[in-house]
């Protein structure tokens, strides 16, 4: 009998341990396995990364930061600029609606006032398409930033809300002690957010669509939500007219239909433009008192990629950012996951010891490299990289030594654009042609079974070298980041 015992468990055993090894291949949470040796006359290209920054806007919280006039704007914008290039950042995701207003022309809603110190006052220049243009002309992406729902706050409970502008209905308001939002209940308010950002992607040649985390409000003490009404209207009945559905599923469901219809109405509009959501790190938070699903929207593919916002230390509470960053790395599904990291924490003297000091920072960054579902991450937020506090930028230049390729973000198929033709050297200038809808990456050969260094990521089809070598050039499509075959080698003295 004991024999046959031994029998089962040795069976058991093996079945475990092939079990194991085949969830160490699906699951996207383990670490990294060491690569398989490439064949030897194969140079190794570099792991593609999102590298980002959120750029607040609200209450001028990033930029413009009370500037009003027109050229201080745009030389704190451009210096911004130039820091993420030089830091090799490559994507940012500015608040172009931070609460019913906008930094464009809208036909929905108001100017926004940070610009001008005024409600609804045109500040004189096309303030996105500045934004776009000296983002792109640094090889930046540029991800528009909305908050969906709110419309304004105070910080007194007995204060009255500003005026509402003539061109929001006042019937999608709901008020609470300290925020006005649009209802998240009603259909047309829905409708509203989706016809707002489909005006935005058919005017600007933005790359992304973002939201952050602010869908049902975190309320004060002793309020509830409003939506009782609005309960009773939409939510589906049985026969004998009663919701077949809890006040709090009506609720998620309401959160779901608004992104399921953001990511219908980018995909109809133009595909290209990436969705992404940053929701709060803690995901019961997400759930139970923002109402949002994360999961689902990720599981039914309705984002591109999710950045939720790790903004703890490293330690071993349920709630500290390796534990975070291990559950995310399990419920993202295919989208990409980008880490959000709080760099605004860092010295801060209300912040836990841990965030005293920048190799709190390289921590972080080292644990999140160790997972191959992680493929990018987004500063909160972008005036740390000039205040540079604590140090971080010694941390983060580590981190992003050359410039990086942005992932491949479609939901089909990629579609590599055709590789470049003609590369030449001209001295110290390596040019080439290259196809239309593209832009390039350029690295330097390290030689066979080596990885190669990433020199430029450009939109510019010529780059000015530092030092001789062996080089090649690859197109990279603006649609989708899809990557050609490399050019053939050019040697440069």
């Amino acid at each position: 009998m004991m024999k046959t015992w031994k029998k089962i468990a040795l069976a058991l055993s093996a079945v475990l341990v092939v079990a194991c090894n085949h969830d160490d291949d699906i699951l996207p949470n383990k670490p990294k396995k060491p690569d398989a040796p490439n064949p030897p006359t194969q140079s190794i290209l570099p792991k593609k990364e999102l590298r980002g920054v959120w750029m607040a806007t609200v209450w001028g919280l990033d930029w413009p930061r009370g500037e009003y006039n027109a050229e201080s704007q745009k030389a704190s914008y451009i210096a911004y600029m130039k820091a993420l290039e030089k830091n090799n950042i490559n994507a940012v995701f500015v608040q172009v609606r931070g609460r019913a207003d906008a930094f464009y022309k809208s036909d929905y809603e108001p100017w926004c006032q940070y610009l001008t110190g005024e409600v609804d006052k045109d500040p004189g220049y096309d303030v996105l398409r500045f934004m776009i243009d000296e983002a792109h002309k640094r090889g930046i992406a540029f991800h528009a930033w909305f908050n969906p729902y709110r419309v304004a706050t105070k910080k007194a409970t007995d204060a009255a809300f500003p005026a509402l502008d003539s061109r929001i209905p006042q019937a999608m308001m709901v008020d609470y002690k300290t925020i006005r939002m649009y209802n998240p209940a009603l259909p047309e308010v829905r409708q509203r957010i989706f016809d707002i950002i489909k005006d935005l992607i058919s005017k600007y040649d933005v790359d992304g669509v973002h939201i952050d985390d602010y869908f049902y409000p975190s309320l004060t003490a002793g309020e509830t939500i409003k939506d009782e009404e609005e309960y009773k209207k939409y939510a589906p009945k049985d026969n004998n007219g009663k919701p077949t559905i809890t006040i709090e599923e009506f609720r998620r469901n309401n959160v779901d239909l608004a992104v399921k219809g953001i990511h219908d109405v980018v995909q109809a509009t133009r595909p290209e433009v990436v969705f992404t959501v940053s929701p709060a790190g803690n995901p019961d938070y997400n759930y139970n008192t923002m109402y949002a699903d994360v999961v689902k929207w990720s599981r039914e593919g309705w984002t591109e990629a999710i950045i939720p916002q790790l903004y703890f230390p490293m330690g071993n509470a349920a709630t500290n950012f390796n534990q975070r960053l291990v559950w995310w790395s399990q419920y993202t599904f295919k989208n990409a996951l980008f880490i959000g990291y709080g760099t605004y924490r860092f010295g801060d003297p209300k912040s836990p010891a841990a965030y005293q000091n920048a190799s709190e920072l390289a921590k972080q960054f080292a644990f999140a490299s160790k997972y191959n579902k992680v493929t990018g991450s987004v500063l909160f937020s972008a005036k740390d990289l000039l205040n540079n506090p604590v140090d971080i930028l010694s941390v983060i230049k580590d981190v992003y030594k050359q410039p990086a390729v942005l992932p491949y973000l479609g939901k089909q198929a990629a579609t590599p654009p055709s590789t470049p033709t003609n590369v030449r050297a001209n001295g110290k200038t390596l040019q080439w042609n290259g196809p239309d809808g593209a832009y390039f990456a350029v690295y330097r050969d390290n030689g066979a079974g080596k990885e190669v260094t990433t020199i430029a990521v450009t939109r510019q089809q010529e780059v000015t070298l530092t030092e001789a070598g062996t080089y090649f050039v690859t197109a990279v499509s603006k649609k989708d980041n899809a990557e050609s075959q490399p050019t053939t080698p050019v040697k440069v003295n």
